[in-house]
């Protein structure tokens, strides 16, 4: 059982791993990277092993760039406005 598990894990590393690669562009590194560090210290969730805290920490840089990227592309334009109407007052 415990050899199933590790291989779902090590599955799931490398599948976060990729989506990684594919996803965080190098502009976006460092803003994603910061994000994930606040957020994770701030979830308790420090003590697992090494391998599983940096998949975590991959996840949430997945996450923040994807978001980052969907703001870039104007999906966010007419939520923005709502959000912060203060950045389009003249």
């Amino acid at each position: 059982m415990a050899d199933s598990a590790q291989k779902t894990l090590d599955g799931l590393i490398r599948a976060v791993a990729d989506l990684h690669i594919a996803t965080v562009d190098g502009k976006d590194e460092r803003a994603a990277s910061n994000a994930a560090a606040n957020l994770i210290s701030g979830s308790g969730y420090l003590y697992a092993p090494t391998e599983v805290l940096e998949a975590f920490s991959r996840a949430v840089e997945i996450g923040y760039a994807a978001a980052l990227r969907a703001v870039r592309q104007g999906e966010h334009d007419e939520d923005i406005r709502e959000w912060r109407p203060d950045l389009f007052e003249e």
